[in-house]
């Protein structure tokens, strides 16, 4: 593959959480349940794309058994952050918002979970060297 196509991918590839929260706005819009889920839903995301980003810089400037265990331990409080914080909304506020919300954020994280599986592919295939076979 040209650098220049895999530069190319590589920046799509880490968009697409984003990409994922602006389709999610037109099917929430014609679902008719309100803006205030989508706008729940982004947040909640963008907390999570962006601690997510804060322990990976920290992970680099640990020891591999300290990383893994900050990387696990941060995904599973940042899955039981969004779920209490949407568990709330439901039972004090709005289940359709709650719901909308939990959508849009599955949406956004899904396509973000793919986009870093690509960008991880592309690493490895920059990292092998010429004329060796893929494992």
């Amino acid at each position: 593959m040209d650098p220049r196509e895999e530069g190319r991918l590589a920046v799509v590839a880490s968009l697409l959480g984003f990409a994922g929260l602006l389709l999610a706005l037109p099917v929430v819009l014609l679902a008719g349940v309100g803006i205030g889920g989508w706008l729940l839903g982004c947040g909640l995301w963008l907390a999570n794309w962006a601690t997510a980003l804060l322990t990976t810089r920290v992970s680099f400037r640990i020891s591999p058994p300290a990383a893994v265990g900050v990387s696990g331990i941060s995904f599973i409080a940042r899955a039981w952050f969004i779920a209490i914080i949407l568990f709330v909304v439901a039972i004090r506020f709005s289940e359709v918002t709650a719901l909308t919300a939990a959508g849009v954020f599955l949406a956004a994280f899904t396509l973000d979970l793919g986009g870093r599986a690509l960008q991880y592919g592309l690493s490895q295939q920059r990292q092998q060297l010429p004329g060796q076979p893929a494992e």
